[in-house]
């Protein structure tokens, strides 16, 4: 029988050092992008009230899909599965009587089941942005340039931006001419790439030609101003033609950032979030099934709280993008212990001196706990991956012990009041 107190959970995981390190520099690297930019970070609740993230208006999540439980007054509540519905609700009742742009940032867990576990985690870390207040292009292309610069400020650089458009798609669909019913079936073949069942809808439905033909040709329409000429030929209502021309103009902003090369306009491109309204956005690389970046447009949304307030904003998966560093070979900082610091009694006062004094200047030691057997030390330091040893023998006298490539661990005799240029030497 298995002892349950010894595993986690499905879909949970623990985080070892090394690997909350890594997390924590990703993270940390995100968040000093970002506040360059002027965004402020920000911290929601770790759970609501459900209809935050289930109501058909306001959420973006399968109320099968959250964590939901009973409050003690007896209402339902849910763990946070989206950071941007409970974002709304703050802007809309904190920041009610302001005007003008506001920028906010975050990084915590979200929480959500998938029905397909197939590696994903029911309890993931998240890290984004929301840019409210404005319904300019100019926005669009801010937050577009943060997630490309996101990722290139994590290590990546092989990655693409697939950019689409939830009204250029809604009205391609009115050029259909199709019930609701139908539209609806086609909006789901679309998004599901399902081209086979695409190519016999047509055929099977009396739309015109030059939309039958735009719909067939949806699989091939991802590029940048190439797809905008194809889709110009083959639009026909003043709202095709007039999103198309907003997709270029993000199109050069994008490129006036520095960053037009990560990305591409993908016209066939279709978003499940019911709170989507203009642009949306995924991001994709190596070495992990999914995309690392989800984003988009959403102009009505803040309103549902009491606010209008246009808004757009991205959430970066966290995991996802540590997958992808892994797999793409990036080295990043490991962190850990800087070094041991052992003692004989009669050191024991140096010992303590050197600590407070390298701690302070950013430096992590670890006092050992194992005595003052030398050997026993430097063996321990070898076992943890831990570059240096100092061991004090006295108020003047110590042995230095540090990981030399090739040569293992060499042993110095030094006093204690040349340490510290020793270490400046080093450190150049």
């Amino acid at each position: 029988m298995i002892d349950i107190k010894l595993h986690t959970p499905i879909g949970v995981k623990d985080r070892l050092p090394e690997e909350v390190r890594k997390k924590r520099a990703a993270e940390q690297a995100f968040l000093s992008l970002v506040e360059s930019y002027g965004y402020e970070e920000m911290e929601s609740p770790m759970f609501e009230y459900s209809e935050v993230f289930s109501d058909e208006k306001l959420g973006s999540t399968d109320p099968k899909d959250l964590f939901r439980f009973f409050g003690r007054t007896g209402a339902t509540l849910a763990l946070r599965s989206d950071f941007t519905p409970p974002i709304a609700r703050i802007m809309a009742t904190a920041y009610a009587a302001e005007t003008g742009p506001k920028r906010f940032c975050y990084v915590g867990n979200v929480f959500r089941y998938s029905d397909s576990y197939q590696g994903k985690l029911y309890e993931s870390s998240q890290a984004g942005v929301e840019l409210m207040g404005s319904s300019s292009v100019q926005a669009d292309a801010e937050i577009i340039a943060l997630a490309a610069k996101s990722l290139l400020a994590a290590g990546l650089t092989e990655f693409r931006i697939h950019i689409g458009e939830v009204q250029l798609f809604h009205s391609l669909l009115e050029e259909t001419h199709l019930s609701q019913e139908k539209k609806e079936r086609l909006k789901d073949l679309v998004a599901h790439r399902n081209y086979v069942g695409v190519e016999e809808m047509t055929e099977e439905t009396d739309m015109p030609p030059q939309t039958k033909e735009l719909f067939l040709a949806l699989p091939k329409l991802v590029g940048q101003e190439e797809v905008f000429a194809k889709a110009e030929g083959l639009v026909q209502s003043s709202a095709s033609k007039a999103a198309i021309r907003n997709l270029r103009a993000l199109l050069h902003a994008v490129q006036s950032h520095g960053v037009g090369e990560y990305v591409v306009f993908d016209l066939g491109m279709v978003n499940s979030l019911n709170y989507y309204t203009g642009i949306i956005f995924r991001a994709y690389t190596y070495g992990t099934g999914y995309s690392v970046i989800d984003g988009g447009r959403y102009d009505h949304l803040v309103e549902q709280f009491g606010k209008t307030t246009p808004a757009v904003g991205f959430g970066m998966k966290v995991d996802a993008l540590l997958d992808a560093l892994d797999y793409a070979g990036v080295k990043r900082p490991s962190g850990g212990i800087d070094g041991l610091v052992a003692y004989r009694p009669a050191g024991k006062d140096a010992a303590y001196e050197a600590l407070a004094k390298f701690r302070s200047q950013g430096m992590r030691l670890e006092e050992s706990l194992l005595g003052d057997d030398l050997d026993q030390n430097v063996a321990y330091a070898k076992e943890r991956n831990i570059p240096s040893v100092l061991f004090f023998e006295n108020g003047d006298d110590l042995i230095y012990v540090r990981e030399a490539e090739e040569l293992g661990y060499m042993a110095v005799s030094m006093k204690v009041k040349d340490l510290a240029g020793k270490a400046k030497e080093e450190e150049k």
